[in-house]
């Protein structure tokens, strides 16, 4: 039976790995977010609801706002002109790299524990790319029983630690809570030289959840960038 899993690390990294929280942790700064609930329809189930949340996130430092594109110097458009003739083209800077940021946050609660995990937007797409290639699996069993069914078939891991993973056996019978955790298979204990970390497992109905709410926030971060930080857009 399918489950989904989340490994959170327990500590924070001493550096931030994000644009998105290097951004938010930035000393001196007065940081402006937005933030966007993603909410789909179809899971009322409360307790599954709040086991997890994603929330789209745009953030602008206040005290350093991006600057509006203006016409290229003399100099910058002689460089380029020196780029195209040797061939040699440097990549563009993102003018937006130091004072704006958009990703998600994904809050994960278990019991007593909780945690909050940053992650850029670009990140997204290979979270996405695991989900999709597990529902493409799941509907040729024979492919994902190959896998080795001790350990999470599928997984994908945030910059900042968390690891989203599918494990179990494709099934078409839900089992019931009290026997749940004695239907899925277990997990192979792997030897972590990183900081500790706690797992949450929850059911098959759950990989859908995350996959749907990713989808949400993706979506809404696609249509929202700096220009409509603030309204104007």
């Amino acid at each position: 039976m399918p489950c989904l899993e989340l490994k959170v690390a327990a500590d924070l990294l001493p550096q931030a790995a994000t644009r998105l929280r290097g951004l938010m942790e930035k000393a001196g700064a007065a940081v402006l977010r937005r933030n966007h609930v993603a909410e789909v329809a179809g899971y009322d189930d409360a307790e599954v609801r709040n086991r997890f949340r994603i929330v789209a996130v745009l953030a602008v430092d206040l005290n350093n706002p991006p600057k509006e594109p203006g016409n290229p110097s003399p100099a910058a458009t002689a460089g380029e002109d020196q780029e195209q003739v040797s061939g040699e083209v440097q990549p563009e800077s993102d003018p937006l790299v130091a004072s704006f940021a958009k990703g998600i946050e994904i809050w994960i609660s278990d019991g007593a524990r909780a945690a909050c995990v940053l992650a850029d937007a670009d990140e997204i797409t290979g979270a996405l790319a695991m989900f999709d290639a597990y529902l493409r699996l799941a509907r040729y069993q024979p492919a994902f029983l190959r896998l080795d069914q001790r350990a999470v078939g599928l997984h994908y891991c945030f910059r900042e630690g968390l690891v989203v993973g599918v494990q179990g056996a494709p099934s078409d019978a839900e089992p019931s809570p009290g026997v749940f955790f004695e239907a899925i298979s277990p997990i192979a204990e792997v030897d972590d030289f990183r900081a500790p970390s706690f797992v949450v497992r929850l059911p098959n109905g759950c990989v859908g959840y995350f996959h749907d709410q990713l989808r949400a926030a993706a979506a809404w971060l696609d249509e929202n960038s700096y220009p409509n930080i603030l309204g104007s857009k």
